[in-house]
């Protein structure tokens, strides 16, 4: 029996979750496969969302929060627009956990930029891609 890498998907949202203050953080609970390949330097898990923001702002990906020592920080600068654009991330495979539950967490780093008038920052259709090995 031979073994193969194949390309697989999870949709950890599919909507729009808006940051409007409170809270300042969206997380995202899911289940990996046992299969899932941890990484290489050409197969690397990415995620991908899209995203709306009315005013210049940083976010940051955290992957496993929780888990001491198996979280990353990814800071993203989202442009001031009220246009709908896509973002996507190589992540390091090495810092989710096969078989298990895992979690990104989405955190708006300055929720100060809030008020009555503009209040919608938000993300919407996140996926994750990565790669499973699989006998055949």
């Amino acid at each position: 029996m031979a073994t193969v890498t194949l390309s697989d998907y999870l949709t950890l949202q599919d909507g729009s979750r808006r940051f409007d203050g409170t809270p300042n953080a969206i997380d995202l609970n899911f289940q990996l496969p046992d299969d899932f390949v941890m990484g290489t330097n050409l197969a690397k898990p990415v995620i991908q969302f899209k995203y709306r923001a009315r005013q210049e702002t940083d976010l940051q990906l955290w992957i496993n929060p929780d888990n001491a020592g198996q979280n990353v920080q990814i800071d993203v600068t989202f442009d001031a627009s009220n246009v709908i654009r896509s973002h996507h991330e190589f992540l390091n495979g090495n810092l989710f956990v096969p078989g298990a539950e895992n979690r990104i967490r989405f955190i708006l780093v300055d929720h100060s930029i809030f008020d009555d008038n503009n209040n919608d920052i938000g993300i919407s259709d996140v996926l994750l891609t990565f790669q499973r090995r699989v006998d055949i």
